[in-house]
């Protein structure tokens, strides 16, 4: 038989159509026990699980993992089969639908469970007495929170905060191994709380649908408390009611730096203030240290799994939660997070390259050797090599400029004059093969240059800085292009739900453009959020400081914009993170 290289960990018993999921053990002594089990039994890449259809024959081996194999073609050929998904986790759905059948079964009940695509991502369950649930075993399509069905969140997809903070609570799922199948397991999440998990077998089916041991619990306890009117935080200090709204809109766009920054930064403010004030301002911090707690718990755990799933190469379990960790840390990872995210993308380029047929192997070895060989020594000049040379100008020119827009503020004056006259050099040498937008920012540089100098004659400079005098001249029509792709830029941070340094900011201007200078940042962060409207969240909120956090320069961004001004870094932190949950719900809306 035609060794097949993929370690195929599940299939379905009877034919292809079958929707009876099976997991075979990866080691030997463990197989054989299975085998016996399974004696009349025959195994299948099933259309339920995404696969190709065929029969598939178990493997058994003593130095490494025993699994599923495909038969070869008739032909002799490896079966091909691309199936997307072949851990132990890829028949999860399948698992799923098993025990709930088997749960709704003991409570009387029946459903019909249909499996939309992607195969393995959804699964649909519609009761007989109209009530309906979706269940999201992977991140591949987002919940619908509007649509009548009650939603259901599978590892590594992480409910919008502000959903967790408008609801009594939300329901999880995850399978694991149990011997030699898969147990259910059923979680309830909330705001204030660690995530409850208990197995199927131990809920119970309403005529709402189903109700764990711990959403009972919520439930009575809301209908035992009579509804309080919220505080009147009209009577407490201004300080209080930005202090106790940043922590929520933190908490609502979970933004766990934002949350941590502001209780470990309570103590001072807490004890300036009287004792209705400082009763409410601590109630608010307990369950926003709660929520903070149970937010990194889980982050580590993520971490740990995806460490875990690399070290094991479980491939599918990698990609299936790589994009959820790297959304947790779109604003900044710790060097551990970031050492495991490193290892996991280079594992997942790693089983790219092992599916590669031997010609795109070759293919790509060869274009990694003709990168990597030293640059060819210069040959007598001729038509062909004078082209080569205006091209590798061209291109040192196009680096030069992208270096000075983002180390320009790092430079001394001679440094600046120094990078600008290799640049000019550049562009002489390049010739034609740089085209008119280049040759303007060379200019422009050149004149910036020329400005700073100190004049011949031994006359006083006015008191008046250069840079500021330039930033006047400029016409408005020279600032419109720039401030429009610094606001591109921002609407398409917003869009991501991430945050940006000014440095991140300067790489993504398009060629062509005038320089970005750093006298100008503040002022173009205003023009920017002015052509916005009065009642526009700020844009400039993402734009942050090196680590992520608050920029020094936002409070006078704001404040200029007509936002009250803060009493204090505690106050401007929680003004900010409000503005930056504004943000965000405009994105999800």
């Amino acid at each position: 038989m035609v060794r097949d290289t993929r370690l195929v960990q599940t299939a379905v018993i009877g034919d292809e159509q079958s929707d009876v999921p099976v997991v075979l053990p990866p080691e030997a002594i463990e197989l054989d026990v299975f085998r016996s089990t399974h004696v009349r039994d025959t195994f299948w890449c099933g259309l339920l699980l995404g696969g190709c259809g065929a029969q598939l024959a178990t493997k058994l081996y003593i130095d490494r993992q025993c699994h599923f194999q495909h038969y070869p073609l008739p032909n002799g050929a490896p079966n091909n089969c691309r199936r997307p998904a072949v851990g132990e986790s890829s028949a999860d759905h399948l698992y799923l639908k098993s025990a709930m059948s088997r749960s709704l079964l003991e409570h009387g009940r029946a459903a019909r469970f249909v499996f939309p695509p992607p195969i393995g991502s959804l699964v649909d369950v519609d009761l007989e007495d109209g009530v309906s649930l979706r269940i999201h075993m992977d991140g591949s399509v987002q919940p619908d929170w509007a649509e009548q069905r009650a939603v259901f969140l599978g590892p590594g997809v992480v409910p919008d905060p502000g959903r967790l903070a408008g609801c009594p609570y939300v329901y999880r799922v995850r399978c694991d191994t149990d011997g030699a199948t898969r147990r259910v397991w059923i979680g309830t999440q909330s705001l204030a709380r660690p995530t409850e998990w208990v197995s199927l077998s131990e809920c119970a089916w309403t005529d709402d649908g189903l109700l764990t041991p711990a959403a009972s619990r919520i439930l009575r306890a809301r209908a035992a408390t009579p509804a309080e009117s919220p505080p009147r935080r009209s009577a407490l200090p201004e300080s209080v009611v930005t202090f106790v709204r940043g922590l929520e809109a933190a908490q609502r766009t979970g933004t766990v730096e934002h949350v941590r920054r502001l209780c470990n930064g309570s103590g001072p403010f807490l004890q300036s203030l009287n004792p209705a004030a400082r009763a409410e301002a601590e109630k608010v911090l307990e369950e926003a240290r709660t929520w903070l707690t149970t937010h990194e718990d889980y982050q580590s755990r993520l971490f740990a799994e995806i460490d875990e799933a690399v070290r094991e190469r479980r491939a599918w379990d990698v990609r299936s939660r790589l994009q959820q960790a790297a959304a947790l840390t779109r604003r900044g990872a710790s060097a551990s997070e970031q050492r495991i995210l490193a290892a996991a993308r280079a594992y997942l380029r790693g089983q790219d390259y092992a599916e590669e047929t031997p010609s795109q192997a070759a293919w790509r070895r060869e274009a990694h050797y003709k990168f990597e060989q030293p640059a060819p020594k210069k040959k007598p000049s001729t038509p062909n090599s004078k082209t080569k040379q205006r091209q590798t100008a061209a291109a040192d020119l196009r680096r030069l400029m992208k270096r000075l827009r983002r180390d320009e503020r790092h430079l001394s004056t001679r440094e600046l004059r120094e990078m600008v006259g290799r640049l000019k050099r550049a562009a002489e040498e390049a010739g034609d093969a740089i085209g008119p937008k280049d040759r303007e920012t060379v200019a422009a540089w050149a004149r910036k240059t020329k400005g700073s100098a100190r004049p011949a004659s031994g006359k006083a400079q006015p008191p008046t800085s250069t840079r500021p005098a330039k930033v006047r001249d400029r016409s408005s029509s020279q600032l419109d292009p720039l401030a429009a792709a610094v606001k591109a830029i921002l609407q398409k941070a917003a869009s991501a739900g991430s945050t940006l340094t000014w440095g991140q900011l300067r790489e993504q201007l398009p060629d062509g453009l005038p320089p970005l200078e750093r006298t100008q940042q503040t002022a173009m962060l205003i023009r920017v959020d002015r052509s916005r409207g009065h009642d526009a969240p700020l844009l400039s909120a993402l734009v942050t400081a090196a680590d992520h956090d608050m920029h020094p320069a936002y409070p006078r961004i704001a404040e200029a914009l007509g936002r009250p001004p803060a009493q204090g870094s505690l106050e401007a932190v929680a003004q900010w993170a409000m503005e930056v949950s504004r943000i965000h719900r405009k994105r999800a809306h």
